[in-house]
């Protein structure tokens, strides 16, 4: 009886532990995130995944960036959406109809935007956002609109307002968290 009370409470607990850090994300973007944090922090750079709930953790999987043991920044990888299946002109109402795309943003340390790049994005339409000069207008400021101080794109009016609602969530989700 001890003994298989004990086997199920280490079940359990690896379980839990499971859970905890499970990412609803596709694994193959940490590859992707990989090669844009080894240019920005340097060869010697390693991450590591934070533990966060599963509200933030359906849309974001946040990892600490070390150079030499220390923190040097974090980054995180988000779900946003595009246009909608079928084409950006068809009405709808449910949420699950939209094309959803992924993309990275690191912070330094003090947890200001260092760089944003749009990691995967499939959708035939909005495809402009993934523009290295475009995304640099995020490395300048802190909270961010469009028509303020970010540019709208004509013909990516979905995916230009879903990127800059989420980076302001992310730099909300850091301040607020870590």
């Amino acid at each position: 009886m001890r003994k298989r009370l004990s086997s199920i409470l280490i079940i359990l607990s690896v379980a839990t532990t499971a859970v905890a850090t499970y990412s609803y994300l596709p694994d193959y973007l940490t590859k992707k995130m990989n090669r844009h944090l080894t240019k920005i922090f340097g060869k010697e750079m390693i991450y590591k995944e934070i533990a966060i709930a599963d509200s933030l953790a359906i849309d974001h999987q946040i990892f600490e960036v070390y150079t030499s043991d220390t923190i040097s920044g974090y980054s995180i990888i988000t779900r946003a959406l595009g246009c909608k299946i079928g084409g950006c002109d068809k009405p709808s109402t449910d949420t699950i109809a939209f094309e959803q795309f992924f993309f990275l943003t690191a912070f330094d340390k003090q947890r200001t935007i260092k760089k944003v790049r749009v990691l995967e994005y499939t959708s035939d339409h909005g495809y402009q956002i993934a523009n290295k000069g475009w995304l640099k207008q995020f490395e300048r400021d802190s909270t961010f609109e469009v028509g303020r101080n970010v540019d709208a794109i004509t013909g990516a009016t979905i995916s230009v307002n879903s990127i800059t609602k989420s980076i302001n969530e992310q730099s909300k989700i850091l301040k607020s968290h870590y």
